[in-house]
């Protein structure tokens, strides 16, 4: 099945661990519902979330993919970097969240489009750590910002916020940049989807532009703003299990069905995992909940993976050598598809 060497008799499950970002991914939309329990109910098959677990190997194992038997769906920077480190994961598929980006200031000053950003301080915010992912994907924004705008580097400066290290789960990114903002350390900041929607009302902050899913998906220029996400599994557990793999990937691809059947209830579901209000989830997604949450491996969303390499590359952020090919075993979405009897 696999690419790699797959043992021919499966031996005893593994306890295997999952991960993932607290915005929309596929991997939410079903882990709070028990699909994963349902799926091995009645194997020796026991499946642990990161995410309720405070013990720092963990919550850094799953940064890096040093953590045995995990499979992850979360940022594709981290992703990138964690294989450039070690090459213990395995790309399995690819998903493009589509959700609203917001440009905010203080409120009195006198910015009121994106042109005013000339001469601003703008709020680059860095989590602690070796990687920050946050920063990673700030600063994508702010340059695809800035083009939309016509203003170069040169016309702005960057303000450094700092924030706790990734691996604390639902850390202080955004409350850090608004706290920024208000106490005068920075004059504009992105925002970023429905915690970004919250955080704006409730601090009273001026919206400047607002970027919707659906602008996002439609405009190429935007490319930089829509949050790419990457399915990857422990390759050890690839190679031991890849029957376990190929399962679990399947119900990733049922997520985005299950979404457009059910949009109400993916829409609670998608703010459950977010810690937000279903209004401001609705208004971040807008009609885009399922397109958001589907995976694959198609060539538009490689090419978006080779540009988001090559721009750690740039930073010298990943190493020269990291090929996507290399890293990326399609037979495994192949198979879950035929198992779900989808086109492959």
């Amino acid at each position: 099945m696999s690419k790699f060497h797959t043992s021919e008799q499966p031996g005893p499950a593994p306890l295997i661990w999952y991960a993932r970002c607290p915005t929309l991914t596929a991997m939410g939309l079903v882990a709070n519902r028990g699909v994963f329990q349902r799926e091995f109910l009645r194997e020796n098959v026991h499946l642990v979330s990161v995410r309720e677990n405070s013990t720092p190997s963990v919550r850094q194992g799953h940064l890096d993919h040093s953590l045995p038997n995990l499979i992850r769906e979360a940022d594709a920077a981290t992703a990138l970097w964690a294989h450039g480190q070690n090459e213990r994961s395995r790309l399995l598929a690819i998903g493009q969240t589509y959700h609203s980006v917001s440009v905010v200031t203080r409120p009195g000053q006198a910015i009121n489009g994106l042109r005013d950003l000339v001469g601003r301080r703008l709020s680059l915010i860095k989590e602690a750590g070796n990687f920050s992912p946050a920063q990673v994907r700030s600063l994508r924004a702010w340059e695809t910002v800035l083009d939309v705008a016509g203003i170069t580097k040169s016309d702005i400066e960057f303000a450094p916020v700092v924030a706790d290290h990734p691996s604390v789960p639902f850390g202080d990114v955004a409350r850090r940049e608004v706290e920024a903002l208000l106490g005068g350390q920075s004059d504009v900041a992105i925002l970023f989807g429905a915690k970004g929607l919250e955080l704006a009302r409730s601090a009273h902050l001026k919206e400047v532009h607002r970027f919707t899913a659906e602008e996002i998906r439609s405009h190429p220029r935007l490319a930089g703003l829509v949050e790419l996400r990457a399915v990857t599994v422990d390759h050890v557990l690839l190679e031991g299990r890849a029957d376990i793999v190929t399962r679990l990937l399947g119900n990733l691809i049922e997520a985005a069905h299950w979404a457009e059947a059910f949009p109400k209830e993916a829409i609670k579901q998608a703010a459950i995992e977010g810690k937000v209000e279903s209004d401001d989830a609705a208004t971040a997604y807008g009609d885009l909940l399922g397109a958001s949450a589907k995976l694959g491996l198609e060539p538009e969303r490689l090419a978006a993976m080779e540009d988001l390499q090559n721009w750690l590359k740039h930073r010298h952020l990943l190493p020269e050598h990291h090929q996507i090919a290399a890293w990326t075993d399609p037979s495994v979405l192949q198979a879950a598809k035929q198992n779900l009897n989808v086109e492959a």
